[in-house]
């Protein structure tokens, strides 16, 4: 038999990892959204689209307009969003691949079929590749985005409360 202290340990760690998914792969998606932008901004000015445009334009606005483009490739290359959407994704498999493990937990709990000195054992280790994922983000200095961590939480818990009241 599991006590109530682990199942409610197992519960939030569940709930955690269901909110890391949705964390990490809608801020995976928005730094690819913001790395198709600043690219397709570079690629029109490559391609000649800024020249052709530059062309009507009164001179004064040619050195802006220069300016505006030295400033786009240095933001393309001092965030490197395409790494960061790839650690974030990256970082949103793991905890999907740890999420089922920690939803076999919760069943085996439910069925009987694990102690409770063994679900905490589970438990921490589960944890412990966790914290092991999500530190991935800290080493390419991608800071936390609180609004959306928020909304996250709130959409998980909506889910797993649906999903497991039954």
């Amino acid at each position: 038999m599991v006590s109530e202290t682990t199942r409610n340990e197992v519960w939030q760690s569940l709930l955690d990892v269901a909110r890391l998914i949705r964390y990490y792969d809608a801020y995976a998606n928005r730094r690819r959204f913001y790395h198709f932008i600043l690219r397709g901004l570079l690629l029109f000015a490559a391609a000649g689209g800024v020249a052709d445009m530059l062309a009507v334009l009164p001179d004064f606005v040619t050195p802006a307009v220069s300016v505006a483009i030295a400033i786009l490739v240095v933001v393309d290359f001092a965030c490197n969003y395409a790494r960061q959407a790839a650690v974030l994704h990256a970082i949103g498999r793991e905890c999907g691949k740890l999420e089922v493990e920690w939803k076999d937990l919760w069943t085996n709990m439910n069925a009987g079929s694990v102690s409770d000195e063994r679900a905490m054992i589970v438990n921490r280790d589960l944890a412990r590749r966790l914290l092991e994922a999500t530190s991935w983000a800290g080493d390419t200095d991608i800071r936390e985005d609180r609004k959306l961590n928020e909304k996250c939480a709130e959409d998980a818990y909506k889910v797993m409360v649906e999903q497991y009241a039954g």
